[in-house]
């Protein structure tokens, strides 16, 4: 059963989101070792719950009340009187549309970094490696704009040694990643522009590490990042080296995953067909970007 058998007796569970669970299974195991050491006591199912948010934002409002339901009946059936989630989406769906989906909502949606942040203040000791670098964070959209937070995440960076360099773009104005609303999977050309571009952000500010929670915004950003000089990160990877936990790389499978995703990245458009001269723009001012990430001298042609 693996790590996700850990948590038996908890009423709390630890939701890691479909993204998390299938395709970042290594770092939902990393967060449950993470939570161990930091002393909390989740509940970790061995199934994967979908929290309905592509629904929402496809328009599929009938089928994600249906999920929405039955999630909630088999939440009660484990006894849950609480979730945790490292993933922004499901936060926010959890938090804000389970209430309006579901009359009877009462399971509490608790702020899994508000905790972590109290937990490393409160017991110092537990960090065994101090980071004493720069880096720069970017704030999700779900968990920024629609939920209010973004203290926790830069504290937490903060507390595990981090100086946080901020982005042009940055907290109640931050850019987007590229990875919400369903958008890598309608267009794909435009979600990755986005994602280059706010790389490029951090590249302006000589930031050498982008620090993300969430694995949708993990996953564009870091195909995204290949070659740039920016390396991206996720929370979990951050605090697992400040804990002194080594992380079980992903395996081949999953990277030749990626990159079949990578390699199905075109929509269809006009009765399934993108017209020639619309991939020739696309592919030329994709190019340039790329030509602008790879730049070593970036900073001194700015000059």
């Amino acid at each position: 059963m693996g790590l996700f058998s850990l948590f038996k007796e908890s009423n709390t569970l630890y939701f890691p989101g479909c993204t998390g669970f299938f395709r970042f299974r290594s770092n939902s195991d990393l967060y449950l070792q993470i939570f161990s050491k930091l002393g909390f006591d989740f509940k970790a199912i061995e199934k994967n719950f979908c929290c309905g948010l592509d629904l929402i934002e496809s328009g599929y409002e009938s089928e994600a009340r249906k999920l929405a339901r039955r999630n909630f009946e088999i939440f009660k059936e484990n006894e849950i009187k609480g979730i945790v989630t490292t993933e922004p989406g499901s936060y926010m769906m959890f938090l804000k549309n389970y209430s309006e989906i579901i009359p009877d909502w009462n399971i509490e949606t608790m702020n899994i970094w508000e905790m972590i942040l109290d937990k490393l203040l409160k017991k110092p000791k537990l960090i065994k490696n101090k980071a004493v670098e720069t880096a720069a964070y970017h704030d999700s959209c779900y968990l920024g704009r629609y939920c209010g937070i973004y203290n926790a995440p830069r504290k937490i960076l903060e507390a595990v040694g981090y100086e946080i360099i901020e982005m042009d773009n940055t907290m109640e104005n931050s850019f987007c990643c590229g990875s919400c609303g369903g958008l890598p999977r309608t267009n794909p050309i435009l979600a990755n522009k986005i994602a280059k571009e706010r790389i490029l952000q951090a590249k302006r500010i000589g930031a050498k590490k982008m620090i993300v929670l969430g694995f949708q915004n993990y996953s564009i950003l870091k195909k995204n990042g290949k070659d740039s000089g920016v390396r991206i990160l996720e929370l979990s990877e951050i605090l697992a080296d400040a804990l002194g936990i080594k992380k079980i790389e992903d395996n081949e499978k999953l990277e030749k995953f990626e990159e079949d995703l990578e390699g199905e990245e075109m929509i269809l458009e006009e009765n399934g067909k993108i017209k020639e001269e619309e991939i020739i723009r696309e592919t030329e001012s994709d190019a340039e970007l790329k030509d602008e990430l790879k730049d070593e001298n970036y900073e001194e042609d700015l000059k």
